[in-house]
């Protein structure tokens, strides 16, 4: 039961369960309906996908999550297709994109990214208590060691928004902050990296929200992040 509770995943699947309980008072029921349609088809096509071409046993805890991310960024007002497209594009780039055998991109951001390239919109419907996420999130980052990831983005991102007139804090998101730059698998291990990282999501974020509007800032941001780092030497 300690291990159980203790497991990083568990633990982000608990914010994110919280996160949906306090949100759905606030919906109506298709928004209920959407998120977990969005987790079951993550969950799903995760299990076959590693069954069926790697031979494998999983449970689906990472598409698990991702399917939560995915529907509860998403608008879930948009047809219900648009919700199986991108669930399922998830938990795809999950388990081809890959180098050196490394994921190269966070799944739910990857599969957010393409569809804000393809006009979907984005409402960010999860982030449902910014005090809960911060509380959390700065667990999170001490506790995976991704402090430096955290603060590279904020410095920069909003250093440039103030240099522009704009307050930060009316922009930022912390659920992307806490939850998605942070990703373990794709974010880049070690301090100076971490900050690297941080900064190339931040500087990226400003340049998308100033110039290309029409994007989602955050996820584009990440996009390039992930990009970049993935495919560079580590470092220490």
């Amino acid at each position: 039961m300690k291990k159980l509770l203790t497991d990083k995943k568990n633990q982000l699947l608990l914010l994110l369960s919280i996160l949906f309980l306090i949100k759905i008072p606030q919906e109506e029921v298709r928004f209920t309906l959407w998120v977990l349609g969005g987790i079951i088809i993550a969950m799903i096509s995760d299990v076959l996908i590693k069954r069926l071409f790697f031979r494998k046993k999983i449970v689906p805890t990472s598409a698990a999550i991702s399917g939560f991310i995915v529907a509860g960024i998403i608008n879930y007002q948009q047809p219900w297709f648009v919700l199986v497209i991108f669930s399922l594009l998830a938990i795809i780039s999950k388990n081809v994109i890959k180098h050196k055998n490394r994921h190269v991109f966070n799944p739910a951001n990857f599969a957010l990214f393409v569809a804000t390239a393809f006009g979907v919109p984005l409402t960010w419907s999860i982030e449902s208590n910014v005090y809960i996420i911060i509380v959390f999130g700065v667990y999170m980052a001490y506790s995976i060691r991704k402090l430096t990831h955290v603060l590279g983005f904020l410095v920069l991102f909003s250093s440039l928004c103030l240099l522009k007139d704009v307050n930060p804090l009316m922009l930022v998101s912390w659920f992307f902050v806490f939850v998605m730059l942070i990703e373990p698998k794709t974010s880049g291990a070690g301090y100076l990296r971490g900050a690297v990282f941080g900064c190339i999501a931040g500087v990226v974020s400003f340049i998308v929200f100033t110039f290309f509007p029409r994007y989602d800032f955050f996820v584009s941001g990440l996009f390039v992040a992930n990009l970049i780092s993935g495919f560079k030497p580590k470092i220490h």
